[in-house]
């Protein structure tokens, strides 16, 4: 009997020495949880938003960081498809007047010299847009602005007052110089209330040259699938003793439209200015709308066609 006790103690130790060996029966290891990676919490942590100038970006798009015509308009600034919005027919943008663009039987000759018997009213660009500090003041940078149309063409004309010519630069970079810029929403009432480019929405860049070995030229930044020098308009310019003048010839095809009396467009007309003699920079933009922001056509203006005659 003693022995039969001996043998069921020894087994049920051995038992439960054995136990310990199951899955899940022994202590777990203590686990300590890596470091955070510094990089990704910065990566998802919550920034403060910065407010846009009025200008740019993309845009610049040209025409940075800051997506202003400051920038390389080519930025890769996505462009939305657009998105359709109940609106009244020829609706118009609530940022300053509209503009009219005169229809004009006679078509201006494009030369530079800007008679202003070819052309009828004339439009302020006045309002600082981006680089309010480096601009000093009118005599520094501000313009004058004519615009009309016939069944082919758009046409420009802009009297820029500029005490310091600069313009080093060419192609997608020529914002970084003397230019205007137009921008043109060519479906204002189909994407009436999208706040970002789509593939109808357009910024065009107008270099007068440097009036010496480079010539006037066209470049389209946005819609960036058909960004590109445009041999099709015609730009031409002269140098004044306040600045320059420059008029254009702009085929609607451009812009993939068939114009028609009393449309209205978004639209924004503005010049950019360079004061550092030999570099390539924007210093600062002017704007026919005081509210104009590069990637946000909610912010642009209004151009309206008139009909032969007027209205």
């Amino acid at each position: 009997m003693p022995n039969r006790h001996s043998l069921i103690i020894l087994s049920m130790t051995a038992a439960l020495v054995g136990a310990c060996t199951l899955p899940g029966a022994a202590s777990p290891t203590p686990f300590t949880f890596p470091t955070p990676n510094l990089t990704l919490t910065a990566v998802f942590a919550s920034v403060a938003t910065s407010v846009l100038p009025a200008a740019a970006t993309l845009p610049p798009l040209l025409p940075t960081a800051t997506l202003t015509p400051s920038a390389i308009p080519q930025d890769g600034t996505p462009e939305s498809t657009g998105a359709a919005t109940s609106v009244a027919s020829f609706g118009s943008r609530p940022n300053g007047t509209i503009v009219k663009a005169a229809f004009l039987t006679t078509p201006p000759t494009i030369d530079g010299s800007l008679s202003l018997t070819e052309w009828r009213v004339g439009y302020l660009v006045k309002d600082v847009v981006f680089g309010h500090v480096a601009r000093s003041g009118e005599s520094d940078l501000s313009a004058t602005y004519y615009i009309g149309w016939d069944q082919t063409y758009l046409y420009l004309a802009v009297e820029v007052v500029d005490d310091k010519f600069v313009q080093v630069s060419r192609g997608r970079l020529l914002f970084k110089g003397d230019e205007v810029e137009l921008q043109l929403d060519a479906d204002l009432n189909g994407d009436f209330a999208t706040t970002s480019l789509s593939a109808d929405d357009y910024q065009l860049g107008l270099s007068p040259g440097d009036f010496a070995s480079n010539a006037p030229e066209a470049y389209l930044w946005y819609p960036s699938k058909k960004a590109g020098s445009l041999s099709s308009i015609s730009v031409k310019s002269q140098s004044t003793t306040s600045g320059y003048n420059l008029e254009a010839r702009i085929p609607w095809s451009v812009f993939d439209v068939t114009p028609t009396a009393g449309t209205h467009y978004g639209f924004a007309l503005s010049v950019s200015d360079d004061d550092k003699a030999g570099v390539a920079a924007q210093e600062s933009l002017i704007s026919s709308v005081s509210t104009r922001k590069l990637v946000n056509p909610t912010t642009w203006g209004t151009l309206e066609l008139e009909p032969s005659g007027g209205s």
